[in-house]
């Protein structure tokens, strides 16, 4: 994993975000797993308010030149923007 993905990843691993790492990176960075119970405070995919994940979320990844989209309504996967 690049150096800017490896500082968010361990940022939000930190702050609760399930974070999750590929075992390539043909998917992106790595993922969130919205399906883990802290998960919905980060990204909802049936949530209208967190939809587009909370502000906490985007601004992290945001900070290292990163974004997230959702690959199905329980994965999020991490790209450089």
């Amino acid at each position: 994993m690049k150096r800017h993905a490896r500082k968010a990843f361990t940022e939000l691993k930190k702050a609760g975000c399930p974070v999750k790492e590929w075992h390539n990176d043909s998917r992106g960075h790595f993922w969130i797993d919205a399906e883990e119970p802290e998960g919905e405070d980060w990204l909802d995919y049936w949530k209208n308010d967190i939809f587009f994940g909370s502000d906490r979320l985007n601004s992290i990844l945001k900070e290292n030149g990163l974004y997230w989209e959702w690959a199905n309504c329980a994965v999020g996967h991490v790209h450089d923007i």
